[in-house]
């Protein structure tokens, strides 16, 4: 076994791996993307839905009885390339090794042929970048996320070794992502193996296979400690991890995962720390504190809302979707009455909300989503949460100044099939144009709107109770005598001035901050989730002495969409439409969001139209 670079041939298109900034920004760090990634992939390779699947994070050095010697022997010969792929060697230091072991249990582990091209488990993770085979329940989409093993390390390299139930054997195969580089004058591709070779003297036929050396695999298993064992399932070692906080992932675990923790689907051990449903309210007081400013008044929602009986929830009738809101015309008043009175009482209301999804052949599934609410008596501030099974979107968050607490769940396979394709590629939010709705899915925009806006319109109709003002109400217990009026000199009428009209001036929908090179795009006060999904375009142009900035604009000032100097990030509920020439395009989906654009010349004033 060895390091197998392969070459970039003549007539190939060179591909550069450009997707590490998805999951290492300003609103994402490798911490976050690392533990989520991990645990997602692993609950959907939960062995049956009725065992708990545990995930261990443990960090070695030499503390941990690591030594020099054998992780030489496996990155040695990928030295040389990182070198040429400009990898910055000196952010590690070899003579002191380290790790970031990550493995679970009770899963079924890479499933599929390791010797052969199929479109299971151990060919999607070792064999292809940007594509995917999941499905349904199935968190991850992308066929992106396992980049973010080779980012966790500062060597840009992982391992794998994977056991699975129908065998015996461990297969172990290592993985460096590099960019594409020269040595030699000759060009080599990003994705790289460490493995054997099959077929190794022919280049058009060799094909890479895991390590074949049982002893060396065995010296792995213990250099490493992998608690493996007999057990099914999966064990990633990632050498010289970036600088990532234990207790930080403690936090992100509890944040990201809390629903199936709390409900017994989950549990994590990050070094000694075990995450637990027993004691996941005492870490969360510790660790998450800052992201939940009531733990123990959400997490007993959280368990109630979970131990609900299907039968109690209330069955809404699909013609809900017709006018695609959730609005009283869907209730008859006598339930829509008992329902507000739960609410304004504390208690728990929950409904089942049905839904077809019709996909492109025109085959219609029948499935729905479940929404829970309610306002507690010591709640301060609400909280909405979107849940697909059993992964929660942290960027979906809409109540904003709304007091209660409410959960939307997914959980049947249709539409858990549908939300999955709605999802970005850090599975943190639902947008409504990706290309894989677009594939798949008639009045895919339309539906996945209709979702995302349930919970909050419910909130709205449950606590649209008005209060009207009777000046007169309380005339027979406070009253008092006017005075008779005399008789007075009359005076010759002046004519009043007419009142001024006021207008009041709306508020802004949007707000832009200039900051050096750029500018940041935001959410204003006026704003509301009734406003979206929209289209937002973005004109720019370079002031000038006289005449119109925007019809003086030239290429060569910038130019958006090919230009690499302008820079463009975005967050939250909005993606990038188009962009070229002085204009950018963005679909905004969801509340809050983050646009910001940089890289223009700081010596020049930035002229900025929003429309």
């Amino acid at each position: 076994m060895k390091w197998h670079f392969p070459r970039v041939s003549k007539d190939q298109v060179e591909t550069e791996i450009t997707q590490r900034d998805q999951f290492d920004n300003d609103e994402l760090q490798l911490s976050e993307t690392i533990v989520r990634e991990a645990i997602q992939n692993s609950l959907d390779a939960a062995l049956n839905e009725d065992e708990t699947v545990k995930v261990t994070f443990t960090f070695l050095d030499m503390s941990s009885g690591l030594q020099q010697g054998f992780m030489e022997k496996l990155l040695s010969e990928q030295q040389e390339h990182a070198r040429a792929s400009r990898l910055d060697l000196t952010a590690f230091d070899p003579l002191n090794p380290s790790a970031l072991v990550i493995e679970d249990f009770g899963t079924k582990g890479l499933t599929g042929s390791v010797r052969k091209k199929d479109n299971d488990n151990f060919t999607d993770f070792w064999r292809r970048h940007g594509k995917s085979h999941k499905s349904g329940k199935n968190r991850g989409r992308w066929g992106l996320g396992k980049l973010v093993y080779s980012c966790t390390s500062q060597a840009r390299v992982f391992f794998g070794l994977t056991k699975r139930q129908q065998d015996e054997s461990y297969h172990l195969m290592g993985q460096t992502v590099l960019d594409l580089h020269t040595i030699d004058n000759i060009d080599y591709t990003p994705h790289a193996f460490f493995c054997d070779l099959e077929k190794e003297d022919d280049p058009l036929e060799q094909f890479p296979i895991p390590v074949q050396d049982k002893a060396f695999v065995d010296e792995f298993v213990k250099y490493f400690g992998l608690e493996r064992g007999g057990n099914s399932g999966l064990s990633i070692v990632i050498p010289y991890p970036n600088n990532l906080n234990s207790d930080r992932m403690i936090g992100i675990t509890i944040q990201n995962y809390f629903y199936p923790i709390i409900t017994k689907k989950l549990e994590v051990r990050i070094n000694t720390t075990h995450i637990s449903s027993s004691n996941i309210r005492e870490l969360a007081h510790k660790h998450a504190h800052e992201h939940f400013s009531q733990i123990d008044t959400l997490f007993d929602f959280i368990e109630e809302a979970s131990s609900r009986d299907p039968a109690k929830l209330l069955r809404m009738k699909e013609s809900w979707t017709k006018d695609e809101k959730l609005d009283e015309g869907d209730f008859e008043p006598e339930v829509l009455a008992e329902i507000r009175e739960q609410f304004t009482n504390g208690e728990l209301v929950s409904l089942h909300m049905p839904i077809s999804i019709i996909k492109k052949d025109a085959t219609s599934y029948s499935t729905g989503f479940s929404i829970f609410i309610k306002r507690p008596t010591d709640l301060d501030k609400g909280l909405d949460l979107y849940v697909r099974g059993g992964l929660t979107l942290p960027s979906e968050t809409k109540f904003r100044e709304r007091r209660a607490l409410g959960v939307l769940v997914a959980e049947e396979e249709p539409i858990c099939a549908f939300l999955g394709d709605a999802e970005n590629a850090a599975h943190t939010l639902w947008t409504t144009n990706t290309e894989k709705l677009r594939k798949n899915y008639q009045s895919s925009q339309r539906s996945v709107t209709m979702i995302k806006k349930a919970l909050v319109q419910l909130y709205d109709l449950l606590a649209d109770v008005t209060e009207e003002k009777d000046e007169n109400a309380l005339n027979q217990f406070f009253w008092f005598h006017e005075p008779e009026k005399t008789a007075k000199k009359k005076r010759p009428r002046v004519p009043k001035p007419p009142k001024p009209i006021i207008i009041n001036r709306s508020k802004p929908k949007f707000t832009v901050n200039r900051v050096s090179g750029g500018l940041i795009l935001k959410q204003g006060e006026g704003l509301t989730d009734g406003d979206l999904p929209r289209k937002v375009s973005l004109k720019l142009a370079y002031e000038v002495s006289r005449g119109n900035a925007f019809k003086k604009w030239s290429p060569y000032d910038f130019d958006t969409g090919k230009n690499k100097e302008i820079n463009k990030l975005v967050s939250g509920g909005v993606d990038i439409d188009s962009a070229g020439g002085q204009d950018i395009v963005f679909n905004i989906t969801s509340i809050p969001f983050y646009i910001e654009v940089s890289g223009f010349d700081t010596n020049r004033d930035l002229k900025i139209r929003v429309v």
